[in-house]
């Protein structure tokens, strides 16, 4: 393993690669990417802004499992804010009920507001850009039944 390191540094193309990126330094690439998968906790509540878009925002729980220092099987739940914009947001109202669970994939942002006791508050949401529904929730309506199993069916006659 070291001999193969030790390789890689004396590499004439690798030492090439290094002085480029010592000329690019101040280029650099920042990736702000989030993806989660847990339990929503109701059903979306669809808000419009004065410019007339529209956007949904849900709870979504996360669970982590672990050991405690005695072996016992504990486990932690975190709960996340997602909101939907454009397309997304239509999809996430019309899909996504209470129960279900979801896919999100998106980016995270901070907003900050002042609460009751003038207090600064930075509030960590996820700006949701797309998200697929894993298993939905028991209680749907029956248009979105029917809409499934249209769906359904088309795949399956390909």
């Amino acid at each position: 393993m070291f001999r193969a390191a030790l390789t890689r540094l004396t590499n004439p193309n690798v030492m090439a690669n290094r002085a480029i990126g010592n000329q690019t330094r101040n280029f650099q690439v920042f990736m702000n990417k989030v993806i989660l998968i847990g339990n929503v906790g109701a059903d979306p509540k669809e808000i419009e802004l004065p410019n007339g878009k529209k956007l949904a925002a849900l709870s979504l729980a996360t669970s982590q499992r672990y050991r405690d220092k005695e072996g016992n099987l504990l486990e932690q739940t975190a709960w996340h804010k997602i909101k939907f914009a454009g397309d997304a947001a239509e999809r996430a109202v019309r899909l996504i009920k209470k129960g279900a669970v979801i896919q999100v994939d998106g980016s995270l942002r901070y907003n900050q507001f002042t609460n009751k006791d003038g207090v600064d508050v930075n509030v960590a949401e996820v700006l949701g850009s797309n998200f697929n529904v894993v298993f939905f929730a028991k209680h749907r309506t029956p248009g979105e039944e029917n809409e499934e199993q249209g769906q359904n069916n088309a795949a399956e006659e390909d």
